[in-house]
């Protein structure tokens, strides 16, 4: 069945998608996992946090998305309250220990994706108002790629048909890629990279669906001999 697609490009300088392992974790994910990613759009048509997470669920919501630039990581430390003494700097100093530590946080450099959404025709009054908004380069909210301090900026590609495919002979595949529903060719010569993500939350922040993903960490095509994927203005996706 043919999925009508919004295709738009988001970058920054950096971009840090916190791994859940922890709630401080310094770690970043390569690449928007589903939850921020919802967030972005969420932030572009002015939904308020935490109001979304039913409406972008598996059922209303897919998405694909190409690494456009090569992932590139650095490290820098920022200040935190030291909360080893309550949550208040003035606990620390009452103790006599500093206010501030420094945790040192992976950033992802120079970060650009191709983002691929469809979004359900029952609500297509959302998929109206974040087409309308790509257009004219608005957004209610600031969109950023992780954390508030990493804005991002965004340009619509277009709006075009998803056309479903099955794999009969090796294809190149532009996004990254659910690792269970394909047969990967591997290729000498390129940066591959696996994740298990999250891609959906429900209301409570529980995740409730996680992806197996392999990835190109140059942003190449993954060449693939099994499976299926969508045809979208040329390009080969897979969505979530």
């Amino acid at each position: 069945m043919e999925k009508r697609v919004l295709v738009f490009d988001i970058w920054g300088d950096f971009a840090h998608f916190k791994r859940i392992e922890t709630t401080t974790s310094p770690l970043t994910y390569p690449f928007p996992i589903g939850t921020a990613l919802s967030g972005m759009v969420a932030a572009i048509i002015g939904l308020e946090r935490d109001s979304y997470y039913e409406i972008f669920s598996p059922s209303n919501f897919f998405f694909g998305i190409r690494i456009l630039n090569p992932i590139r990581k650095t490290r820098i430390n920022l200040n935190f309250i030291n909360t080893k003494y309550g949550f208040r700097l003035w606990d620390a100093i009452r103790n006599g220990k500093p206010p501030h530590t420094q945790i040192p946080l992976e950033f992802i450099r120079s970060p650009k994706y191709r983002i691929y959404l469809h979004i359900s025709p029952s609500l297509a009054d959302v998929h109206r108002k974040l087409k309308n908004y790509l257009e004219k380069h608005e957004s209610v909210y600031t969109p950023y790629l992780g954390i508030s301090e990493l804005l991002a900026n965004f340009r619509f590609i277009g709006e075009f048909d998803g056309k479903p495919a099955k794999i009969k002979e090796e294809v190149e595949i532009h996004s990254i890629i659910k690792m269970q529903d394909m047969r990967i060719v591997f290729e000498e010569g390129k940066r591959y990279g696996r994740e298990i993500i999250p891609l959906y939350m429900d209301r409570e922040r529980k995740v409730i669906e996680y992806g197996d993903i392999i990835y190109e960490a140059n942003g190449r095509s993954i060449r693939t001999s099994e499976g299926s994927f969508y045809d979208v203005n040329g390009e080969h996706i897979i969505f979530f």
